[in-house]
């Protein structure tokens, strides 16, 4: 028996930006103290930055460094038998 079923990587889904047209922040106008963070495509024309006023030491906003910098989650020991 044969299948045509193809094995695909999961999709992605990027989060919508909330943010305003009008205060989106291109590579353009970025400024040093801007947040970072990427909303789509950079080969779209609707590419931007989140653009919010960064937090101290880092490329992102509060918000955006709680995505960022997840605490790690507990893993697994593996231990092997003893032969």
């Amino acid at each position: 028996m044969q299948t045509n079923q193809s094995i695909s990587a999961p999709v992605r889904v990027e989060p919508v930006s909330n943010i305003p047209k009008a205060q989106r922040k291109t590579v353009e106008t970025l400024q040093a103290d801007d947040c970072r963070w990427p909303f789509g495509d950079p080969m779209s024309a609707d590419f931007h930055f989140c653009g919010h006023r960064k937090k101290d030491g880092s490329p992102y906003c509060e918000v955006h460094m709680r995505l960022a910098f997840q605490a790690a989650k507990p893993r697994a020991v593996y231990r092997p038998h003893a032969a």
